[in-house]
């Protein structure tokens, strides 16, 4: 579950600029092999960015503390933005985006849909 939250972040920095074809192979990627060893470092104890982590010498890896994530928010938002920025970085901009003809062509989102979005956010908010 928090893999896909993860992924689902990545969704938001590459909407409308790659095709799904290329979301679902980087969902895949990002859920097998990136998120699984990411998790290691921080939530395992041998883990090197633990906080629970000491060297067979007895002291710590990381000076005096390492990460404590606590509910894995950490980790999930970590992982997916770092994930989004690279994918953004890699796509570039939406096309027309900073031209003068790019205004144009993106136009405003309704104000009556935006208000729904809000309230739907709000409710599932509260109700979580």
């Amino acid at each position: 579950a928090f893999a896909g939250a993860a992924a689902t972040i990545v969704s938001g920095s590459v909407a409308e600029r790659c095709r799904l074809e290329a979301y679902f192979c980087y969902t895949i990627i990002l859920t097998t092999f990136i998120y699984p060893i990411v998790v290691h470092w921080v939530w395992s104890v041998t883990g090197w960015l633990s906080a629970f982590y000491t060297a067979e010498d007895g002291k710590k890896f990381i000076s005096k503390n390492g990460v404590i994530d606590f509910a894995g928010s950490g980790v999930v938002h970590m992982t997916g933005g770092f994930a989004g920025l690279i994918g953004a970085i890699a796509i570039g901009p939406r096309k027309g985006f900073g031209t003068p003809e790019g205004d144009k062509l993106l136009k405003g989102s309704s104000d009556l849909l935006a208000a729904l979005g809000v309230m739907i956010l709000w409710m599932g908010w509260y109700g979580f």
